[in-house]
């Protein structure tokens, strides 16, 4: 049993509450798509293009997923996961802690040692 389990089974959550809860977090609304709309016009016009996003006040949108059961079966085993998925992980934890008062935590907590995961390294083409 991973240190992820060990976590989830000294705070009493369940997996499908963790599921539904992190698919509640990344879900898109209205202001995610006004957020993209807006980055999506920034990047076609030729004089806002220089300035960085957040010069112009636009942040990241959500994702629109939440964890999969796959996901979360992997951090259950102790995978490496990817820093996506860990973040993920991470908010729905403590949105549940907080929710039931709690202290919140942080990823080392939830993960201990497990190192995350690294894809592959985009070589840099010769000049």
């Amino acid at each position: 049993m991973g240190t992820f389990q060990q976590f989830l089974d000294t705070q009493k959550i369940s997996s499908a509450v963790l599921l539904r809860r992190s698919r509640q977090l990344e879900a898109h609304t209205e202001e995610d798509r006004v957020l993209e709309r807006k980055r999506s016009t920034r990047r076609r016009d030729k004089e806002q293009q220089q300035k960085p996003y957040a010069e112009l006040g636009l942040g990241k949108p959500r994702s629109g997923r939440g964890l999969s059961e796959q996901q979360l079966t992997a951090a259950r085993e102790d995978k490496p996961l990817s820093p996506r998925v860990r973040s993920k992980l991470v908010r729905a934890v403590n949105a549940l802690l907080t929710q039931a008062g709690a202290t919140a935590v942080d990823a080392k907590a939830l993960f201990g040692d497990v190192p995350a995961r690294v894809g592959p390294t985009v070589k840099k083409a010769a000049s």
